[in-house]
């Protein structure tokens, strides 16, 4: 019988060694697997968006599996800040828009499929439980179907667009944007109210 998968949402100060295990499976799947030109120091990939971010890890058996953060648009954020070209620099600023950055999970994971999909789902909670009215992420479009794949609702607003190089070449990016409304929660299970 496989072991049960467990949620967890904490600020960067709360849980200092789930953290240090999503630097080290973002280190993993952006620097290894991917090849992406990013900063990272003793197998860790993190940066100063952390600190004021609100992480979501997928845990079995008290390992991080999966991984995403969020960060509110009302503060510098990723598109902000690395990406801003991508949406003409109009990049949304507003107490009710959330950006997720980081999406990950762990290269060979045995159900990395469920732990995607629980990591998607938990997207949408997230973005009810802050009362958000958007959420939105510059990702690759590899996510981006995988996410329609697990049933969330998205529109691209922008891309594709290089904007590095990896493993396989070029990197390409696309903003996405998903409104948290009553179709879109209900797409993935969820209800408008939380429990």
């Amino acid at each position: 019988m496989p072991s049960s998968l467990r949620v967890v949402r904490f600020r960067s100060g709360d849980a200092p060694e789930v953290l240090a295990q999503a630097w080290r499976l973002r280190y993993r799947v952006f620097k290894e697997q991917l090849g992406w030109e990013i900063n990272s120091a003793d197998l860790l990939e993190f940066d100063g968006f952390d600190r004021n971010a609100i992480h979501c890890a997928v845990l079995e058996n008290n390992r991080v599996v999966g991984y995403w953060r969020s960060l509110p648009t009302t503060d510098t954020y990723l598109l902000e800040a690395s990406f801003p070209d991508l949406l003409g620099g109009q990049v949304p600023k507003s107490a009710s828009v959330w950006e997720i950055s980081r999406f990950a999970v762990a290269p060979g994971a045995k159900r990395s499929r469920e732990i995607g999909k629980l990591l998607v789902r938990e997207i949408a909670a997230f973005g009810r439980d802050v009362k958000a009215s958007e959420l939105i992420a510059v990702t690759d479009p590899v996510f981006e179907r995988f996410v329609k794949l697990c049933g969330l609702r998205i529109e691209r607003i922008a891309g594709p667009m290089v904007v590095g190089k990896g493993h396989e070449g070029d990197v390409e990016a696309v903003v996405i944007l998903c409104n948290i409304d009553a179709p879109t929660l209900e797409a993935v299970g969820l209800s408008l109210h939380a429990a």
